[in-house]
């Protein structure tokens, strides 16, 4: 590695370093200050990690194979077309029917839902990849003002247009006084105007002014609303509250930025994530509901860029406005802090430089973020048709003269530098060149950004379009040949591009009036040299004298494997390695492609050499084994799983040896191979090591998110101050980790192993070179979290009430199965809910990317309580209970109707088997129904005997019915269960405090104690607290009660304890007084009047008086009629 600048810390490093190295070759726990001096400032062409476009499958799907894209080392995904089709869900997408619906549960697109492309883009971005979509502001779909729903009738009396619907979400199919509304017509002619492949042409330059996603009805500005859906679909243009998260918020203000392009001033509003329904919606033409769109999928779906479609077909300064709605749209900062802005590139056809240049702009200047640029490229379509020309099944025509200078790349600077253009061998649309490995071999080692095409063939293999793509794009089945060319790119990619070798280079070499090569042969400076060939036999080109930048007498080494495979080379002819001449150059042979494909060979200086090994891991959720039928869209990748709070990483490398070199008979030490630093990473950059921030943030580097080893970090190469290594060949580097900072589910880990080749300490000075050691590991220290998103009638049926959906979401996103069950009761134990999980029971279906689904008929109104059991790849589960789901169905006449038949009865409230809220009540929560559950705690107990009362007058229920409820409250409060309720049950009560026994705690509170004996009185008797005997009347008997046992201490209310209080005394009399004659409710009808005995007043008038010294205030006695 390059050292950074010679600073005092860099010596002191060193000086450590050598006497750490003098006394055991290893340093440990390394001090906090300490960072390994890597040069990520060095200026030199760099390879971006390559592109994957990835079509045909569904968004679930790519997210899972994230591991496979992460151990490949992609850095960006290109995805198909995301939004609503025209022509139906099968559709690949490039026949736009609504921008803004990316599908929706039980109305998915071909690859799935919004929320699912929402959760892939977040997961790409944990892996450190970024995601493009494709981007259609060319056109719509097909269907046009001649579309005519006939219903599948002859007549045409119910037929429906296109018009009549509404046309396009967004779009004016048609105007008064324009017929074609916001398109062009469908006889219009011209690149620009025709409807390409059929599809309706979208008229940018128009400027029909409409809110074109209305929020408010009756606005004068809508854009014309359906009156009659068509094709299924409902009309379009529909006003609606929704249609509000589609608008930016401008209450949350906006950047005014300049324009150049424009000449004018903008004000550029943002979408408000934590509260959607505040966008505002604004009238606009049909391009800015195209440049809102792009914004939208920036900020709300959070992708990073576009491929823009058909390019071509509309004006360029088309282009200049979607720069507008891009511009500052990417929220996501670097880890600098630094802006990242949006990048896309656009699909321009064959053409001229100059004409494909047009389509190129790179002019955001992150100094002066107040004047708007762009960020956009364009696909090297020159280079990729004359890699199709000239690498075809016909050797003799194939000439890489005709590939050399074919790039967009050479067209700005006359350098190949990867400043412009992308590069790409296959794609959707094209097949490609026959000799597609040669291709790749081409485009992935090259500077500047490059595209790897694959098909997964999710939906089948018949399919026309999408066209097949490279099978071994993510290893597997077919192998990983391009794989291991985009490993290549990732760990050889940086030097300046040096064109070595081609045939006939200075003229027609023989004669036939062209110049012809079968051979070309380029090197990025001092890390690799790319040597090809163009023939379809079976022989090995040679080519000696290849000058070269490395350093006389290094040996490199062929890295593709080519070299070793005895398919590629039976007879032995090129060599596994080559040592450079005193005058820097190589001899070079390659093999032709007859047989495998792959006629090209890299040799470069070697990686470092290794093992990534990860303990405290818990169990492995292993890769499939690949075959032609899952090798698209299989995960292969294992994932270590970590349930424990802390893991190690440790990397320990080894001494590397060459083969012999091609004319030599020993093998070769290589010191400088075995490496002189590594670093880690995980999820593109997070603080691993305690140390403040990330440690290296510079952006485009070769360490940009990457930590320090503060563990053990000890080189296998190690400089002793002088130049000489003292390293004893094997390293050793560790880190422990934090997992409970890591959020639970997958996370993507690279530990990136750096080659020596600081030249002040003996090294080459070459660009940095490494090796990266992948993992993508699961962190499943916590049990799965749901939480209930709905219990609502079917969306079919949303006027039948008593039919449900219960839709339940992972919280955090890890579960891959869920079971439900509808009112268990609470006591059922775990064990037995996963007995019934065992055997089939509640499974419950996918509803979305996070969710899942099951349904219920004959739903009956009350507090439903759903029981959830949700597992995770690893096989962990939780149980949930989600209680008072409250139901109005229209089944049952509410609570207390047990048997849901709209009527109150007596049978409802009392019966030992019948279902009533008695056996309920009494199976002490082994039975639920949610009928009478009234406080929707998922538990049937007092708290609901008591609330029951007013949720039965309220209704209405017959005085039948509430005097069965109140033969059922005081029944409840028979403690002693001697089948009466009365004084014996305070004392039962008593010697019961305490004690948790269903039977005693009679207020449903866990423990038995002095508010029972009240709940007691208050609420199941529903008699005074005067009222020591239980009989529901105070009077005589009560007052003698009191009377035997005045002035005891450690009384119960059963001795006359009126206030609860352990003592006997005149407080107690007092309240017998106040409540004396009183009569409590014989039902639940009504409470009746009494008065007492006279001679019982008078006792108390005495008593009072004698206890409490002070003259008597008689009470009022009545007289009652005596039988």
């Amino acid at each position: 590695m390059q050292p950074l600048a010679s600073s005092r810390l860099t010596h002191a490093c060193r000086a450590w370093l050598m006497r750490a190295a003098v006394r055991a070759l290893a340093f440990a726990a390394a001090s906090a200050w300490f960072v390994w001096p890597i040069d990520s400032t060095r200026a030199e062409t760099v390879s971006a990690p390559a592109f994957l476009q990835i079509f045909e499958a569904r968004w679930e799907t790519i997210e899972n194979r994230l591991a496979d894209i992460h151990a490949a080392g992609y850095g960006r995904l290109w995805l198909p077309p995301p939004a609503r089709a025209d022509s139906g869900n099968q559709s690949v997408g490039y026949d736009v029917y609504n921008r803004f619906d990316l599908g929706q549960p039980r109305n998915e697109t071909l690859y799935g839902t919004e929320t699912g492309l929402k959760t892939l883009v977040r997961s790409a971005h944990t892996a450190g990849v970024l995601v493009n979509t494709d981007f259609i502001p060319n056109h719509n779909g097909f269907s046009d003002m001649s579309t005519v729903d006939t219903r599948g009738t002859a007549t045409t009396a119910d037929d429906v247009t296109f018009a009549q619907s509404g046309g396009y979400p967004g779009f004016a199919v048609t105007l008064p006084g324009d017929i074609d509304g916001d398109f062009h017509g469908a006889f219009e002619g011209g690149e620009e105007h025709f409807r390409l492949s059929g599809l309706i042409d979208v008229a940018q330059e128009k400027n029909h002014q409409f809110i074109r996603q209305p929020v408010a009805p009756g606005n004068p500005q809508n854009i014309p609303a359906g009156t009659t859906g068509i094709f299924n679909r409902p009309p379009a243009n529909v006003p609606g509250p929704q249609h509000a998260r589609f608008y930016p918020d401008q209450g949350l203000g906006g950047a005014t930025v300049f324009d150049p392009r424009l000449n004018q001033n903008v004000t550029l509003y943002n979408f408000n994530a934590a509260n959607p329904l505040a966008g505002d919606a604004v009238a606009e033409n049909a391009l800015g509901l195209i440049m809102r769109n792009a914004r939208w999928m920036i900020q709300e779906i959070g992708i990073d860029g576009f491929r823009i479609d058909a390019g071509r077909h509309f004006p360029r300064w088309v282009l200049d406005y979607i720069d507008q709605g891009v511009f500052l749209a990417n929220q996501r900062p670097l880890l600098d802090g630094s802006r990242q802005h949006a990048f896309s590139f656009t699909e321009t056809g064959y053409d001229s430089s100059a004409f494909i240049q047009g389509f190129i702009r790179k002019d955001v200047d992150d100094a002066n973020l107040g004047q708007l640029g762009g960020n956009r490229d364009a696909l090297d379509f020159n280079l990729f048709g004359a890699l199709k020309s000239n690498l075809t099944a016909n050797g003799l025509a194939n000439n890489w003269h005709a590939i050399r200078g074919a790039s967009i790349d050479l067209n700005d600077d006359g350098l190949t530098n990867g400043s412009q253009g992308v590069a790409f061998a296959q794609s959707h649309d094209e097949l490609g060149p026959y000799l597609q490995n040669v291709a790749y071999a081409y485009t992935l080692l090259r500077p500047g950004n490059a595209i790897v095409y694959t098909n997964a063939r999710e939906f089948g293999n018949g399919r026309d379009f999408p066209r097949v793509g490279k099978d071994d794009a993510l290893g597997g089945f077919y192998g990983d040949t391009v794989t291991k060319l985009v490993e290549l790119r990732n760990s050889h990619g940086r030097g300046d591009f040096r064109e070595r070798w081609i045939d006939e280079a200075f003229g027609d070499g023989n004669g036939n009036g062209k110049q012809e090569s079968t051979i070309y042969v380029y090197e990025r400076s001092k890390s690799a040299i790319v040597g090809l060939n163009n023939r379809n036999d079976a022989f090995v080109e040679t080519r000696s004298g290849v000058q070269t930048d490395f350093a006389p007498g290094a040996v490199l080494v062929e890295l593709t494997g080519n070299a070793a495979d005895s398919t590629v080379d039976p007879g032995n002819a090129i060599p596994e390695a080559i040592r450079v001449n005193g005058l820097g150059q190589i001899n070079l042979s390659i093999p032709s492609n007859a047989g495998h494909g792959r006629g090209y060979v890299v040799y470069g200086v070697a990686p470092p050499q290794g093992l990534l090994t990860l303990t405290g891991v818990s169990s492995t959720l292993a890769g499939a084994t690949p075959t032609a039928a899952n090798n698209g869209t299989a995960r292969l990748t294992n994932i270590d799983v970590f349930t424990g709070n802390t893991f190690a990483v440790q990397l320990n490398t080894t001494p590397v040896t060459l083969p012999a070199p091609a004319g030599e008979a020993n093998a070769v030490r290589d010191f400088h191979a075995d490496g002189d630093a590594a670093l880690l990473m995980i999820d593109g950059g997070i603080n691993l090591n305690n140390q403040p921030g990330v440690d290296h943030t510079a952006p485009g580097s070769v360490v940009y998110g990457f930590e320090e080893f503060t563990d053990v970090r000890s080189p296998g190469y190690v400089d002793n101050g002088a130049g000489v290594n003292v390293g004893t060949g094997a390293g050793m580097y560790s880190q422990t980790i934090d997992a409970s900072a890591l959020s639970e589910g997958r996370h993507y880990l690279t530990v990136r192993a750096f080659r020596h080749r600081d030249a002040a300490t003996g090294g080459d000075g070459g660009p940095a070179v490494f090796t990266d050691f992948t993992r993508t590991i699961y962190v499943d220290r916590l049990p799965p979290e749901a939480a209930v998103v709905s219990f609502a009638p079917f969306a079919s049926s949303p006027a039948t009430l008593q039919n449900r959906d219960l839709v339940v979401r992972s919280a955090d996103g890890t579960a891959d199965n869920m079971h439900f069950f509808l009112d268990l009761p609470a006591n059922m134990s775990n064990a037995q809910i996963m007995q019934m999980v065992q055997n089939g029971q509640g499974d419950a279906a996918d509803y979305d990317r996070d969710s899942f689904i099951s349904g219920y008929f004959g739903v009956r109104t009350g507090n439903h309580v759903a029981t959830v059991v949700t597992f995770e790849p690893t096989g962990r589960s939780n149980i949930q209970r989600f209680a008072g789901m409250f139901t109005e169905t229209g089944v049952g006449a509410g609570f207390g109707d047990m048997n849901g038949n709209g009527v109150y009865a007596a049978s409802d409230m009392l019966g030992a088997s019948n279902g009533s809220f008695e056996q309920v009540l009494y199976s002490q929560n082994n039975l639920f129904n949610a009928a009478g559950d009234v406080n929707g705690d998922g538990r049937v107990t007092n708290v609901d005997l008591f609330a029951l009362g007013d949720e039965l007058s309220t209704e209405g229920a017959s005085p039948a019915a509430l005097n069965a409820y109140d033969q059922l409250l005081v029944k409840r409060g028979d403690v002693n269960l001697d089948g009466v309720t009365n004084g014996a049950d305070v004392a039962a009560l008593h010697a019961s405090f305490g004690q948790s026994g269903w039977q005693a705690d009679l207020n449903a509170d866990g423990v038995a104690g002095l508010t029972d004996v009240s709940t007691l009185i208050t609420k199941l008797v529903r008699t005074s607290f005067g009222d020591f005997n239980l009989d529901r009347r105070v009077d005589g008997a009560d007052f003698l009660t009191w009377q035997r046992n005045a002035g005891i201490a450690g009384a119960r209310f059963d001795q006359g304890d009126a206030d609860l209080n352990g003592v006997v005394d005149a407080a107690d009399l007092a309240l017998l007084r106040n409540d004396f004659g009183k009569v409590a409710p014989l039902s639940a009808i009504a409470a009746t009047a009494a008065v007492p005995e006279p001679s019982g007043a008078a006792l108390i008038t005495v008593a009072t008086s004698a206890v409490a010294g002070v003259a008597s205030v008689p009470l009022r006695i009545g007289h009652r009629q005596r039988s």
